[in-house]
C-alpha cells in the first residue's frame, strides 16, 4: 500500500500539489511521501534484545517487557521531547492484587 493510500485509509488528507510532489497531512501537518516513508521505516523496526526486558511470573512462567523509561526516551528520541503523549485507557488488577494489565494510548504530535 502506498503512502497516500495508507494514510487515507488511517482518515488524514492528502493532496496532490502543483509539479506532482505528493503531500501528506495529519492534522495541520504537512510532509512530503519521503518523509512518510522515513517515518514508517523507523517505526516499523524491531526493538533490539538490549530494549527487552524479562522476569518470571506466576506458575513460573518468564514473561518478557519493555521498561517504561525506555519507551520514554525512544519516543523522545523519534518524535522529540513534547512531541508526544499518553494515558492509560484502561487498567485492570487481579483479584489479589498479582497481576496487573494497562492498556495504554499513545497520542504523537509530529512536527516537521
Amino acid at each position: 500500500m502506498s503512502g497516500t493510500e495508507e494514510a487515507n485509509r488511517g482518515g488524514h488528507d492528502s493532496h496532490r500539489p502543483a509539479g506532482g510532489n505528493s503531500v501528506l497531512c495529519f492534522g495541520q501537518c504537512q510532509y512530503t511521501a519521503e518523509e512518510y516513508q522515513a517515518i514508517q521505516s523507523a517505526l516499523r523496526q524491531r526493538l533490539g534484545p538490549e530494549y527487552i526486558s524479562s522476569r518470571m511470573a506466576g506458575g513460573g512462567q518468564k514473561v518478557c517487557y519493555i521498561e517504561g523509561h525506555r519507551v520514554i526516551s525512544l519516543a523522545n528520541e523519534m518524535f522529540g521531547y513534547n512531541g508526544w503523549a499518553h494515558s492509560i485507557t484502561q487498567q485492570n488488577v487481579g483479584e489479589y492484587a498479582s497481576w496487573q494489565c494497562c492498556l495504554l494510548h499513545s497520542l504523537l504530535w509530529v512536527r516537521m
